[in-house]
């Protein structure tokens, strides 16, 4: 994190270093992230995945200890303005956010209705008031001694200075103070504020100060944290394609389930911090900046503070328990659907809880989509592994131009046999090792093949052994279907050809030669497992090359040959 965060950390002897084990274990599958984007950012995103791993040891740390949920009192401010200066671009989503980012508190953290202010394209005034409303009722109900909380959560147009709401302004240091007066027993606010906007919407915020955590005995949590989208001199940044910005879609998805790492079915503030952390580096590393959101944790007391639950969730919220670790697309109804969710899960079966409806859900594994069509009920949990599937190759994928990836590679080892190119040989036994590479448009390939025949002439006097090395050039055109993909296409081959005489009757120089071959493909292949499927491929082909001349049976010279015939073969693909 570049220096953002300073944390000493007051730990018993031995425990550290346990969390310091997991936190390395856990770094490769982050890292796993960085290897998937491009080329101009992963040595920047490996550098910040130091940052991670500390906040990985911060949340294990603090989920270790005693947990505590929202206090019964949580009173729960969202704003959303997609309007700001009257000089910005109004932005799409960032009302959208605050719904959902109320939704999620509302359903699965238990804040009642009464104590949820959602405040929409409103002006700072209204912001002002209100908040200066519930710290009013908050400060006559402090001497009861009971745990209370303020959480205020705000997605739209901003600088360093001051939020921008519908042509009005809520400096930034008013909100803050706004929030530390506060009597709440503990004090949270998250900021995904923006700036300027195009299909991917430019959003800034100013970064948190420096902050040290110390972890002492006592019993309750108290204190303020805060968390912002970005810092100073970055971008955040919404998305189309998830109709919200990256952080706030990433942190509701942390909030639905996606961040509980050890499977207590609860997620802590640190959890979804952590998470939402990694995933908006994943995501904004395949735009034009990476984006860095920070966390200033001022808080007192062992406990880490609980933010949602899986198994308290309202019974019009559904469950879905995922299968493998790994990255999944959960879409409304189809694949065109809207995103609901885009998550990466770092355990298996872990759970999820969604709004009741049918959802299509998409798995990313190594070689492969697996695409599913659930639908959830309210109160009950689905297990995916249960539903059936419909697997999407990479390849395909890639042939379709859709998917993450832009190419897949590939190699195949083919044998076969090949028509008589000389009067009386029969067919030539065949050999081929190839690579290929699946581009949107085209498969490109080369192979290396290796061919020999044996010759007796017609009165059994000259016997000879007929040698071939071709390296050829394919261009193929795939047509996926359900059960099979079909290929057609061209290879145009460059051959070395040699005949060496055994000796007979007469004695016969060994000879070789250049020559040229063109075919059609035609080719077939099944998809087996793991990227391993098989192939078979047939064909005319028409190959020029040099023959030796005759006259009255001795050789008069050479002349250059043409012969069409055909070539057919069969082996084994694997794509990875």
């Amino acid at each position: 994190m570049h220096g953002i965060i300073r944390a000493t950390l007051i730990v018993r002897a031995g425990f550290a270093n346990d969390l310091q084990m997991l936190a390395q274990e856990s770094l490769p599958s982050l890292q796993a992230m960085a290897v998937m984007m491009g080329e101009r950012v992963r040595n920047r995103v490996f550098r910040d995945l130091r940052g991670i791993r500390l906040l990985l040891v911060l949340s294990v740390l603090l989920c270790g200890t005693l947990a505590r949920a929202l206090p019964e009192e949580t009173w729960l401010v969202v704003i959303g303005n997609n309007r700001g200066n009257a000089d910005e671009v109004q932005l799409q989503y960032g009302e959208r956010d605050a719904r959902e980012f109320a939704e999620v508190l509302r359903t699965q953290g238990g804040v009642t209705s009464d104590r949820v202010r959602l405040l929409l394209d409103e002006q700072a005034e209204t912001v002002r008031r209100t908040l200066n409303g519930i710290n009013a009722g908050l400060k006559a109900r402090a001497t009861e001694g009971r745990s209370t909380a303020l959480l205020v959560f705000y997605s739209g147009h901003a600088d360093a200075e001051s939020l921008h709401l519908r042509g009005s302004q809520l400096p930034v240091d008013e909100l803050r103070g706004l929030l530390a007066g506060s009597a709440a027993t503990m004090r949270i606010l998250v900021v995904d504020a923006c700036r300027s906007g195009a299909v991917t919407r430019v959003k800034g915020m100013r970064s948190a100060a420096e902050f040290a955590i110390r972890i002492e005995d006592r019993v309750e949590a108290e204190g303020t944290a805060m968390i912002s989208s970005s810092t100073a001199g970055e971008s955040s940044q919404e998305s189309d394609r998830l109709r919200a910005s990256f952080f706030s879609h990433h942190l509701v998805n942390a909030l639905r389930g996606a961040a509980d790492r050890n499977g207590d079915g609860k997620v802590t503030l640190s959890e979804a911090y952590a998470y939402s952390y990694a995933q908006t580096l994943k995501s904004s590393g395949q735009t034009l900046s990476l984006q860095h959101p920070t966390y200033s944790y001022d808080v007192k007391g062992s406990g880490d503070l609980v933010l949602t639950s899986l198994s308290g969730a309202e019974q019009n919220i559904a469950r879905l328990r995922l299968s493998e670790a790994g990255t999944y697309l959960v879409t409304e109804e189809k694949e065109s659907g809207s995103v609901v969710a885009e998550l990466t899960t770092f355990r298996d079966h872990a759970v999820i809880a969604l709004p009741r409806g049918t959802y299509f859900v998409q798995r990313r594994g190594s070689h492969e989509y697996r695409e599913y069509l659930v639908t959830l009920w309210p109160g009950q949990q689905s297990a995916l592994d249960a539903q059936s599937y419909r697997s999407v190759r990479y390849d395909q994928l890639v042939r379709k131009r859709g998917g993450a990836r832009a190419s897949v590679h590939g190699v195949h080892l083919l044998a076969g046999a090949r028509g008589a190119l000389l009067s009386g040989e029969g067919p030539t036994a065949s050999a081929l090792w190839g690579y290929s590479a699946d581009l949107p448009w085209l498969t490109v390939g080369t192979r290396l093949r290796g061919s020999t025949a044996s010759l007796l002439s017609m009165d059994g006097g000259l016997a000879s052994r007929h040698y071939e090395l071709g390296l050829s050039l394919l261009l193929q055109r795939y047509v996926d279907l359900p059960w099979c993909s079909l290929a057609f296409g061209v290879a145009m081959e460059g051959t070395w050809y040699v005949q060496r005489f055994e000796p007979t009757l007469r004695v016969v120089a060994d000879r070789s030669s250049f020559g040229m071959g063109f075919s059609a493909l035609f080719a077939m292949e099944r998809q087996l497992v793991s990227g391993l499927g098989l192939r078979l491929e047939l064909g005319p082909v028409a190959s020029l090359f040099r023959g030796a001349t005759l006259l009255s049976g001795e050789e008069s010279g050479s002349a250059t040959r043409s012969v069409f015939t055909w070539w057919l073969a069969a082996g084994g693909v694997w794509r990875f």
